[in-house]
């Protein structure tokens, strides 16, 4: 909020393609900052931060209080806080798993499904193995959500495909 306020401040003096750079230089950063984190959080937590995100968008596009802002969110092409959370991690999953460059502390968390005996899911190479956990605190971990999301993903999605083309299909 303080960047939010301090922006609504000199907004007059910038142009909009400049406002826009500003917002997302300092404001969807931030909420982008560890989505690893952010993945588990309930919805309280995460309620404020899509405050945080309507009120970005409704300064940048001048629409008011009592507007609805899902269509100024569509206008602006960002998803909700939630969403955007869940894609995020996505992208980083995609991202340890087909390209060679992830690293190796992340390849750790993340294994492939390998059933024990003969089994129909194990026609699909690109599944996860999900961690068990004893808890409620480890069923929120990045390691037992993200392969939990990332096997609830269609197959052709998990199937390896450049970064760009996961990012476009993923969004839909």
């Amino acid at each position: 909020y303080y960047n939010i306020r301090r922006i609504s401040k000199i907004k007059h003096h910038l142009t909009s393609e400049t406002s826009a750079k500003v917002i997302n230089a300092t404001v969807t950063t931030h909420l982008d900052y560890h989505n690893g984190l952010l993945l588990g959080l309930p919805n309280t937590a995460v309620h404020k931060l899509q405050v945080a995100q309507n009120n970005a968008a409704r300064l940048l596009t001048g629409a008011k209080y009592r507007d609805h802002i899902k269509p100024v969110l569509y206008h602006l092409h960002w998803l909700p806080v939630r969403q955007r959370i869940t894609f995020k991690v996505m992208v980083t999953i995609h991202k340890t798993l087909h390209a060679t460059t992830a690293p190796a502390y992340l390849k750790e968390l993340i294994t492939l499904y390998q059933p024990r005996r003969t089994l129909r899911s194990a026609s699909d190479p690109w599944k996860l193995e999900v961690p068990r956990s004893s808890n409620k605190y480890g069923d929120r971990s990045l390691q037992v959500l993200s392969a939990k999301l990332w096997n609830d993903l269609p197959p052709e999605l998990r199937a390896p495909m450049s970064q760009v083309t996961f990012k476009k299909k993923s969004k839909l």
